[in-house]
This record gives structure tokens, sequence and C-alpha cells, in this order.
């Protein structure tokens, strides 16, 4: 039976505002969910209906198969984490850590018990006397989660309990939480603007937008497969380089390059987007597959990551700026966000490349293209078109 079942949900607020919209899934017992998108996408939202914090408009919410959707939260046994750590700060961290157990009226020795032991498994043995006033960020994170999880709840939701964390401390936390959800495998939902968050967490991803889910599945799916352009957009960092392209003639036109390859004249000639992952860039050499499509580009900027290298370059093609895009990206400038010099609004590529010192800048190189990580999107939807690219890959 699965641990949260969400039918149908909608959410409309004072003005015919829809935060959620039409949104089903099944979320199994024990698996861990990840809800991401933009700000204002009504990720947030979700989640607070299913703690019982937001009133459903319309639809049905079952935990554990029973029908949540007009229970009280105290009635629904769940248990939530905020982006704000919200301890008591008269209370030590044995007591915080306790609350919810003697708001139950458990016996005080199985409060004991079971504090104990969560504060061993969370590293807060040492700690359990201190107030939050003398925790770091990590630690108190790490209080907000035990005084959760040691009521033992069915479900576990979490909204954005990272973001408070410097990025470094954020890394770390999220190779913690994986853990602990190995040890304790409670069905989990989790709430993240940040992708990486997403990706690396998640068993399944929902990836949402305007209060619908886009696409719903595994990171790599996602990540592989992705179901539409703001998907494309939004999934991967570097993030997707999207250009205006032209297909005719068994080739992708954009700018002065055509890239060639098996099963494109099904599509006709036809105005479509073209995305590349920054990943699917390497240098032309002897170790390239020699079917593998080529592209020749001078680099304007190198950044060297150690064991890899970006290089950003620009291709004389008009970039993508549609609102899909615009909302992936951030901002209401889309693909402009984030930039600070005024150009000729040509497309920004990154290559991501697997080398240290792959070029400098001011270079001229030759880039050869794997075209599994090669997608096309209907300009006037959004939706990924498919095509058989599988063709390059046979003998």
């Amino acid at each position: 039976m699965p641990g949260v079942t969400l039918e149908r949900i909608t959410k409309v607020y004072g003005g015919g505002v829809k935060a959620v919209d039409d949104v089903s899934m099944a979320i199994g017992d024990a698996e861990y969910m990840v809800l991401v998108g933009p700000s204002g996408c009504g990720k947030s939202t979700l989640l607070r209906m299913v703690a019982g914090l937001e009133k459903v408009t319309a639809g049905r919410i079952l935990i554990g198969g029973d029908d949540a959707t007009d229970l009280e939260p105290r009635d629904r046994d769940i248990a939530m984490v905020f982006q704000s750590y919200a301890l008591y700060p008269h209370k030590t961290v044995r007591e915080n850590l306790a609350f919810g157990l003697r708001r139950r009226r458990v016996p005080s020795d199985e409060i004991r018990t079971k504090v104990d032991a969560m504060g061993a498994m969370l590293g807060l043995a040492e700690l359990m006397d201190r107030k939050p006033a003398a925790l770091s960020g990590g630690q108190r994170q790490r209080v907000a989660m035990g005084r959760a999880l040691v009521r033992e709840p069915r479900v576990f939701l979490l909204d954005e309990p990272l973001s408070n964390l410097d990025a470094k401390l954020r890394t770390s936390m999220r190779g913690e939480l994986a853990r602990l959800h190995e040890r304790l495998p409670t069905t989990t939902i989790y709430v993240t603007h940040d992708q990486v968050e997403a990706m690396t967490l998640g068993s399944r991803v929902a990836v949402m937008r305007d209060g619908v889910v886009q696409q719903c599945d595994s990171p790599q799916v996602l990540f592989d497969r992705p179901a539409n352009l703001f998907v494309g957009a939004f999934i991967g960092a570097p993030a997707m380089n999207l250009v205006e392209a032209r297909v005719g003639g068994g080739a992708i036109h954009f700018g002065s390059h055509a890239l060639g390859a098996p099963g494109l004249e099904e599509l006709g000639d036809r105005r479509l987007v073209l995305g590349l992952r920054p990943t699917c860039f390497a240098l032309a050499d002897e170790r390239c597959d020699p079917r593998w499509p080529r592209l020749s580009a001078e680099v304007d900027v190198v950044e060297e990551l150690g064991a890899e290298s970006n290089l950003l370059f620009t291709v004389d093609a008009p970039p993508v700026l549609s609102d899909a895009v615009r909302e992936a990206i951030g901002g209401e400038s889309g693909s402009d966000e984030g930039r600070l010099l005024a150009d000729d609004r040509r497309a920004r590529f990154t290559a991501q490349i697997a080398e240290r010192r792959a070029a400098r800048a001011g270079e001229r190189v030759e880039l050869a293209m794997d075209p599994t990580q090669l997608h096309l999107f209907d300009p006037a939807s959004g939706e990924a078109v498919e095509w058989s690219w599988s063709l390059v890959h046979t003998a």
C-alpha cells in the first residue's frame, strides 16, 4: 500500500489564484519523493496540504491508505521539518527531542530510550544538555530532524530544510540525509528549489511549474529524457545549452553550424529548439567515436575545476527566450539572467570537458558531441520531440 496517495489535488486561493492544479501521484511506502521547481510553482503548498496546514480545494489525500483529506494535522501521524529549525530556545537538545513524545504521553522510560538512541544516531550524544543558541547551524538542523523522526511518523515532510546552511555544509548534509533515510526508511516528501539537492536525494523527483507536475520520474530519467523544454532547462548543472535551430536535409542547422545524423529525415523540414547537455562535449581526437557530430568553437572563458574544465563560448544563433526557459533559469530576463555585459544576443554555450586544462581562452577547439545527450523540443508547445538518435550508435 502506498505511503501517500494524492488524487487530483487542487488548491485555489482568493481571487481565483490556482497554486496547485489537479496533481495526482502515488508515493510508495518508505519512498523518498522530492518536489522541485522555481519559487511560486506550488511545491510548498502541496506539502502543506499533505501536512494539513492548508485546506484542499478539490481532491483527496490518502496516508497509509486512510483518507486524511479533512483530518487535523495532529491526527495525520506526520512529522515536518521547516526551513527555520523551529526549536524551542529555552529547552535543551534532550528536551527538544522529547517534546513530541511527551505531548503524546509516551511513558518516561520509553522517551528516555528513544531520545538517547536518536541522539546517538545523529551524533548529538555530547550535546544533549546544550540549548539551541550554543549549537551550530548543522547541529540545530540535526536536532530538528531528530525531533521529527523520534516519533516514528508514517510520513516525514521536509520543507527546504537546508536552505539556511552555507554551501559546504549543505553538501555534507545532503549526504547525511541520504544515510539517515537508509537507516530509517520512512516515507519522505522533500521540497526544494535546488535541483542538485533533488537529483542527489530523491528516488523519484517531481518537477513542478505553475502548480502542475511537468514530469515525475527517477533523477537519471529526468536528465536523460526530459519531457519538455522546462524540465530540460531546469534539470542539470551547468544548465542545458539551448538554441533556436532548424531541421532539414538530414541535419540540424543553427547559425553557421550543421549537425548531421541518421534519423533526422523523419522530422521533415521544421523549426525546433536544440538542447545540448554540457556533458555531451569532448575534445575531438582519436578517442572519440568518429560518428559523433563535430562543432568548432572559439573559447571565451575557461573555468578550471580541477579534474574537469568548463569551456564557455558563443554560437552565432539566437538564444531561446521562451517563458519556460525564463522560469527554469529564474528571473524575468530569462537567458539574460546574470549577464553583466551586453553583446550581440548570441547563444552562450558551456562545454564540460573531463580533462585538466582542456583549452585556453581565445583558442579555437573542435568539439565532438555525444548524440545521446542532444535533445529537440517543439518551440510552440515546448514538448520533447522524439527521434532516432540511437541509429548513430548502430554498427
